[in-house]
């Protein structure tokens, strides 16, 4: 098995949750099994900031202040606000979990871009998610899920192949 900053269960556990024996993906990609903040604390601001602007915004002498329509109408432009900085705190987490992984990733498949098992689309590899929900069922320990999942891996490109050899002479044409 190949020598990688980060473990294969932590770079799973980092950007898909495992429920009721399947695997889905997170909205809100996890640092802590890398050593940083809990996706949590994130997922708490969302909720929290639209509340304290509220608070801030309708409190008894604000409200005096302001008056009922600017009260309402400065809400909701920072509820405008609020939730193009909540998207962009989403977006900027996500992308740094990703650039955290990327050399792990690599270690482990350096054939195989992270983006492509974490997107929605469609990919080679579209049916990752139920082999990963296999692995967790079985309780297999970290070399042997390395082993099936590449094994899985082969598998995919294998049934997808179409998509798979149009995907490599795209990349070839762009080299």
């Amino acid at each position: 098995m190949p020598k990688a900053e980060y473990t294969l269960r932590e770079i799973f556990s980092s950007t898909f949750d495992f429920k009721n024996n399947t695997v889905e993906k997170k909205i809100i990609y996890n640092k802590a099994p890398l050593g940083g903040l809990h996706n949590r604390w994130i997922k708490i601001v969302f909720f929290l900031l639209p509340i304290l602007m509220y608070g801030a915004i309708f409190n008894p002498q604000m409200f005096a202040y302001l008056g009922i329509a600017q009260a309402i109408v400065f809400y909701i432009i920072l509820l405008v606000f609020a939730m193009q900085v909540i998207m962009g705190l989403a977006y900027f987490n996500n992308r740094k979990v990703l650039k955290m992984l990327k050399t792990s990733w690599e270690a482990y498949f350096p054939d195989i871009e992270l983006k492509m098992i974490l997107s929605s689309g469609v990919t080679p590899y579209v049916d990752f998610k139920k082999s990963y929900a296999t692995i967790l069922n079985e309780g297999l320990d970290e070399e042997s899920s390395y082993q099936r999942l590449k094994e899985d891996f082969k598998q995919m490109e294998k049934e997808n192949h179409i998509l798979y050899d149009a995907m490599n002479r795209d990349k070839q044409k762009i080299k």
